[in-house]
């Protein structure tokens, strides 16, 4: 995909540049005032449960070591029944590919791995256990790592487990924040632990702290730009309320799977925060799309006339380096191994810019157009059928991707003609198919479809499309022409 120059200014000074290494994209940095002090491979939801899954946590690892990184943070939810065996697959594919914790030059590679909810209070939850059926509580004691942290980590990892770890990785630190088990009633002890730690803090060094959970108000909280509050009961506002003293500090998170392509995934206010994104699962998206998938939707009873969108094609991580004057995140997807995005570049020092603001970029982007002479298409499906597998008559409504800035999503309105006026009689919105790929595989075809009965009988119809990118600016649109009358 193209981008324009103001993307390019928007994204920072650099881009990562591409070698070739063993059929794999070596990062190579430039313009950062020489090389990294600092590399870290950064994954977040890697959903290991058994070792025929953890092919993607294996690529990703090894992509990591030919980067040639100093360690690898998992930002939480390693396992996802939150069962020993889990953690133990995790273990061993980490030591597959770091025996020792050691790269193949015999460099040390640091771990720093966090438990996420799925972890701890993985063994209540319905959703992750085959036909819904959890352990009973004397089986869980037996079997689920809430109840055996402490002596599985240290066999497993050599290391005293605690809920909150600092690590120092070649001078630089990292806080590790564990997840606490809500189902066991633990105690949060993050706010006595920050008593302590702040006034370590070294101002005019960066320092990460990285939680499971997105702190609250900050990266991929789509509603800080007007919209209504829908993702709230992950994070209470403890840890916003603590980094808000430290513009040194960097948060990195996961848990949410949504997707880093999208730029509201970095954000930059007292402190920075950015969302490691998901490496292995399913895909959260935004609510009300027609072939999203977030949980409000699915509690909201509301029929679909599609299917959610490929939602296991997101494996997505990055590799952040760190340089004297900035800290540069890679955004990378591990299906066809494509960059996600221009790198993030985070300014550093006392008075540093902060550009990953959300308002100043939203007022900045550019929205996202169609080709000159983009056409909409519209067909009849009389056999169609929901996304709940009931038959019904459907329109489909296909159209190409624009260009440009990146799309985020597309607004599909249908329109009749009214006497002397056109009104708007029913509207959705839907992600391309391949919406959490890199740039260069998101540029085919994209649909929506309308039931009939969500159309109006006996007048002609159009429908309208129109483009918008994640801050909510709409290109110019493209029409279909009027349909003849529809008829249940």
């Amino acid at each position: 995909m193209k981008l324009s120059r103001r993307s390019f200014l928007a994204a920072g000074t650099a881009f990562s540049l591409a070698g070739c290494c063993g059929g794999q994209d070596v990062v190579r940095s430039a313009g950062h005032g020489g090389r990294p002090r600092l590399k870290i491979g950064v994954l977040s939801d890697i959903h290991v449960t058994k070792r025929e899954n953890a092919g993607t946590f294996e690529k990703a690892l090894r992509w990591f070591a030919e980067q040639g990184v100093d360690g690898v943070l998992v930002a939480g939810d390693l396992g996802t029944k939150g069962t020993i065996d889990e953690i133990e697959v995790v273990a061993e594919t980490w030591y597959k590919v770091f025996p020792g914790d050691k790269a193949n030059d015999g460099r040390h590679v640091e771990r720093l791995f966090l438990l996420g909810n799925h972890d701890v209070d993985g063994f209540v939850s319905k959703a992750s256990w085959p036909k819904r059926q959890t352990p009973s509580r004397e089986e869980a004691e037996k079997t689920c790592l809430a109840f055996h942290r402490e002596e599985t980590w240290k066999r497993l990892f050599n290391e005293q487990y605690r809920q909150i770890v600092v690590k120092k990785v070649k001078g630089y630190t990292f806080v590790l924040n564990s997840w606490v088990s809500r189902e066991l009633h633990e105690k949060d002890i993050l706010e006595d632990f920050w008593k302590g730690f702040a006034p370590t803090v070294d101002p005019d060094m960066p320092f990460f702290y990285c939680q499971h959970p997105h702190p609250r108000d900050t990266c991929s909280a789509g509603y800080l730009l007007g919209g209504a509050f829908w993702h709230g009961g992950w994070d209470d506002g403890t840890s916003t309320r603590l980094l808000s003293s430290h513009p040194n500090c960097i948060a990195l998170s996961g848990h949410s799977h949504y997707p880093i392509d999208d730029e509201r995934a970095i954000w930059q206010g007292d402190f920075t925060s950015v969302n490691c994104g998901c490496a292995r699962g399913f895909a959260f998206t935004f609510p009300g799309r027609e072939n999203g998938h977030a949980v409000t939707d699915m509690k909201s009873g509301a029929v679909f006339q599609m299917p959610p969108i490929d939602i296991k094609r997101i494996r997505q991580g990055m590799l952040m380096e760190v340089f004297d004057d900035s800290v540069v995140f890679h955004r990378r997807e591990f299906v066809y191994d494509q960059t996600l995005g221009p790198d993030w570049v985070v300014p550093l020092g006392r008075g540093a810019a902060r550009p990953y603001a959300f308002e100043p970029r939203r007022l900045a982007s550019q929205p996202p157009q169609f080709a000159e002479g983009a056409s909409v298409d519209v067909v009849d499906r009389p056999d169609g059928k929901n996304r709940k597998g009931e038959s019904c008559a459907q329109v489909v409504v296909a159209f190409p991707s624009a260009a440009g800035e990146r799309v985020f999503d597309y607004e599909v309105s249908a329109e009749v003609r009214i006497a002397d006026f056109v009104r708007t009689v029913a509207s959705k919105r839907v992600f391309s198919p391949d919406a959490f790929l890199g740039a260069a595989q998101d540029g085919g075809k994209v649909t929506c479809v309308f039931a009939k009965s969500e159309l109006p009988m006996g007048r002609g119809v159009r429908f309208v499309v129109r483009p918008f990118n994640c801050w909510g600016k709409g290109g110019e649109p493209i029409a279909s022409e009027f349909t003849g009358t529809q008829k249940s």
